[in-house]
């Protein structure tokens, strides 16, 4: 405000004694003197980039803290350019290299800071560090490797905890499932590249998984329970829990399409000794146990056919995960339910029963959801 009130007071002073003509020469060169000062401000040219200490392979962002400007040139040292105000770059190899912001082609508007790339070192590389028993993972060695030099991967874990199901201890990438939890477990790569060896580690912390439960009753009256996940079982392990619920299980009666099937009256067996029945309503099949083994029937009791031949004790369908269990002296059996019209079991099919555990003497079975 003590500008403008001057410099009015000074244009009056000049113009009473001043004509017009010398007044215009003045204000020409007033307003010269004007433009020169605000051209001669100065402006800053400069950049950062993150992170501070990056490795080969690593992405590096560029930010652009230029006042002024409208293009922008960047050379980032490795033969590569750009002209985005804010670029990323990406060096494939460890060195020092100097990147250069040249602002409106102007030699005078050019800044340059050294970065230093460090050599890219092999991690580790799992979803989570929080791991739920009997849940896939997969764990892979991470690593930039442009030149793709030779490389030799060792891994190291608890083998006797992991269950492998794809890859081995020499894959750049292993695949399975744990089979505990409440517990930490360590992994350890050593992973070889050309002439350089590094050692990577990582810490995992297993935790329980909810699942469906396979439970039986024993002669003895022990009561266990069997977890199932995706098709792999957890080991049976003794459960303290209320046993009523599955004493309370029935598999000697069914009902299928209104039809009442009880096991001590069954008009189209009734030359077989039936001890155990079950129904899978979706297939309409009858699955029997008679005194020399398992078998499948048709829901009207014709073409019947052995599944397995054993002193089996009790059944069970599990409709969901289209299996059929069934207990002998080796313990717990298991199979893809039936789906053929006329019960044909293969050798494809037959190969698929497989031990589930080895609790011997079971009397009831169900699944606890």
């Amino acid at each position: 405000m003590q500008m403008s009130i001057f410099f009015c007071t000074f244009v009056r002073l000049l113009c009473a004694k001043m004509n017009m003509r010398k007044i215009l020469y003045l204000f020409y060169g007033l307003s010269a003197v004007l433009l020169v000062s605000v051209s001669c401000q100065k402006h800053t040219y400069d950049f950062s980039y993150s992170p501070n200490g990056p490795k080969a392979g690593q992405t590096v962002t560029f930010t652009n803290l230029s006042d002024a400007g409208e293009n922008w040139v960047w050379a980032f040292g490795d033969g590569s350019k750009s002209t985005l105000k804010n670029p990323t770059h990406v060096y494939t190899a460890a060195g020092t290299y100097v990147v250069e912001l040249m602002v409106d082609s102007t030699k005078s508007r050019t800044v340059s800071h050294v970065l230093e790339v460090q050599d890219s070192i092999p991690s580790i590389y799992v979803a989570s560090d929080i791991v739920q028993q009997y849940a896939p993972i997969t764990i892979k060695a991470s690593f930039y490797n442009p030149t793709k030099t030779s490389v030799i991967y060792e891994w190291e874990l608890d083998e006797q905890l992991f269950n492998i199901t794809d890859g081995d201890l020499t894959s750049d990438s292993i695949t399975g499932y744990f089979t505990d939890y409440g517990r930490t477990t360590d992994i350890r790569l050593t992973i070889t590249i050309g002439s350089k060896t590094t050692v990577a580690e990582r810490t995992l912390t297993l935790t329980d998984n909810d699942a469906p439960s396979l439970m039986m009753l024993t002669d003895d009256g022990q009561l266990w329970r069997q977890r199932i996940y995706d098709g792999i079982y957890e080991s049976a392990k003794p459960y303290d829990g209320d046993k009523s619920v599955i004493a309370a299980a029935n598999d000697s009666t069914a009902t299928l399409n209104g039809i009442n099937y009880d096991i001590h009256n069954m008009p189209v067996l009734t030359d077989k000794q039936i001890s155990a029945l079950q129904v899978d309503a979706v297939n309409r099949k009858l699955y029997l146990i008679l005194n020399d083994g398992v078998y499948v029937a048709n829901a009207n009791g014709d073409a019947l056919t052995l599944i397995a031949e054993t002193e089996a004790q009790t059944l069970l369908i599990d409709g969901e995960r289209n299996t059929i269990y069934w207990s002998d002296s080796e313990g717990v059996q298991a199979m893809p339910l039936v789906t053929n019209p006329q019960n044909t079991i293969s050798e494809q099919l037959r190969s698929k029963i497989h031990t589930v555990n080895t609790v011997a003497g079971v009397q009831r079975m169900l699944i606890n959801r």
